[in-house]
């Protein structure tokens, strides 16, 4: 990150975790709707907290973040660009607990033959988040590896909406699931899922627009 932050280890150091975290909580929630698939109601719950402890971590985070960079003095635009992106990627890990806070309580019954599908939709999504935080790393520190993960974020995201599309397809026609409110509750955390993916691509479009400011 130096290009950007050359006077602070610290306020470096204090970033890096906090894009770590978010990527932690991504590969816990993949784990968290494995173990609710496969009925592991223990590891599911221990996952669980473990994203509410690191969600918790990353609000201190982005408060000390958002304070040192001030106290750093970038330059007013950089600055912003940095507080817009931070305050941004903060929403992918408030997404991370939602979707788990909600399989928690609800507690929500997935056909077993929408197993398979609803795997591979959290897995395109959180790709598209990872491709994300890499872009965001190379908007630190090597600006020009940073359009090509945009690019993936929009590839995976459009992924995600497909099996989105299929899964719902499936709910409302195959004769899987037998009330309609059941089939809007799975609809909705279909959707919950695929919103990581688009949470990634609306913040990706952003960074596009800072990264054109930088190489200006």
């Amino acid at each position: 990150m130096t290009s950007i932050f050359k006077k602070s280890i610290e306020l470096n150091m204090k970033i890096e975790k906090f894009l770590d975290i978010i990527s932690q909580s991504l590969l816990l929630l993949e784990k968290a709707i494995h173990a609710y698939l496969s009925d592991d109601c223990e590891t599911f719950e221990n996952t669980f907290d473990r994203i509410c402890t690191l969600e918790t971590e990353a609000d201190h985070l982005e408060f000390e973040i958002k304070t040192a960079l001030y106290v750093f003095m970038l330059l007013p635009d950089t600055r912003a660009d940095v507080l817009s992106l931070v305050k941004s990627l903060d929403n992918i890990i408030d997404a991370t607990e939602e979707i788990a806070k909600e399989f928690h309580i609800q507690k929500p019954i997935f056909p077993s033959s929408l197993n398979e599908n609803i795997l591979a939709l959290i897995a395109n999504t959180l790709k598209s988040a990872d491709f994300l935080l890499l872009a965001a790393r190379a908007f630190l520190s090597e600006l020009h590896m940073a359009a090509s993960h945009i690019s993936k974020v929009k590839f995976y995201e459009h992924e995600t909406d497909l099996l989105e599309e299929k899964i719902n397809y499936a709910l409302f026609n195959d004769q899987i699931v037998s009330t309609l409110a059941e089939k809007r509750q799975l609809k909705e955390f279909t959707s919950m899922i695929a919103g990581i993916s688009d949470e990634a691509e609306l913040i990706g479009d952003k960074l596009s627009i800072f990264i054109i400011k930088r190489e200006i």
